[in-house]
Order: C-alpha cells, then structure tokens, then sequence
C-alpha cells in the first residue's frame, strides 16, 4: 500500500510545526488523524522516546522466555478433555478444566470452533446455575445412550 506522506506533505507538516501549530490544528489542515501527525513527526526527526525502548526491551524479554503455557501442557490438557468428552462429561464443563493448561486456540482448534466461539461457550456453561447445568448434563447422556442403541 502507498503511504499518504509524500515529499510535500512532509515539508507541510514540519512548516506547521515551525509556526508552532498543536497536533490537532496540524491534523486538520492535513486532512488527517491528530496520531498520524504525532507518530509521522516522531518518525521524520527521527526521535526515540525512553518509553518506547522500555516498551521493545518488555516485549522482546516476554518474547524470549516462550509461551506461557509450554506445548506438552497444553497437548496433556487437550488429550485430558478429549477423555472427559469421552467419559459424557458435558463439553463447557470439559472446556473449562482444559482452559486451565491449554490455549482457546488449541481447545477450538480440537473442537472445530475459533477460539472465541470456545471462550464464549465456556463462559456461558460457568455462568449457568448448577441446577441448569444438570439439567443439560442429563440431556447430553442421554443422547449418548441413544446414540449408542442406533
């Protein structure tokens, strides 16, 4: 994609800021975002805030030390709910102990949903009475049973 900062919008932008105009007024004249202003000045002088390299030197220190959930943890935790299914513990029951050592993307990924529709139906079955949540269990044995005379 072409950027929008050309020559001469450039040597608009640092005239702008020698008359001393506010990031917003800068913005306006320009057609644009008072950030887009902020971020292209910072990136014409060249300027680095002390902030910003804290902020690399965090993340690239996060990056180094790996996943939260190491991969053997989260494959152990998918086999355990893929056991629980197995065993007619209801699937949100199921999601929600194997959320504790796997990613929602791994729990999705198993259970053929995105990640967020995992998340959500999780959320959903911890937020349900324990009665309700009985009353569903129920329903899914009893499937099950049916499934197995057909």
């Amino acid at each position: 994609m072409k950027s929008p900062w050309t020559h001469a919008r450039d040597q608009r932008l640092m005239a702008y800021q020698a008359q001393g105009l506010s990031a917003r007024q800068i913005a306006q004249k320009l057609g644009t975002s008072r950030s887009a202003v902020i971020g292209r000045s910072i990136r014409l002088r060249g300027i680095v805030y002390q902030s910003n390299i804290d902020s690399w030197k965090r993340a690239n220190a996060k990056r180094k030390k790996g996943p939260r959930k190491p991969k053997a943890m989260r494959r152990k935790a998918i086999a355990q709910m893929a056991k629980d299914l197995r065993r007619g513990i209801p699937r949100g029951e199921a999601m929600l102990r194997a959320s504790s050592g796997a990613l929602w993307r791994d729990i999705g990924g198993y259970l053929g949903i995105s990640s967020k529709a995992a998340h959500a139906a999780a959320n959903d079955w911890k937020k349900r009475s324990p009665a309700k949540r009985e009353q569903l269990a129920a329903k899914q044995r009893a499937r099950k049973q049916r499934r197995k005379k057909a």
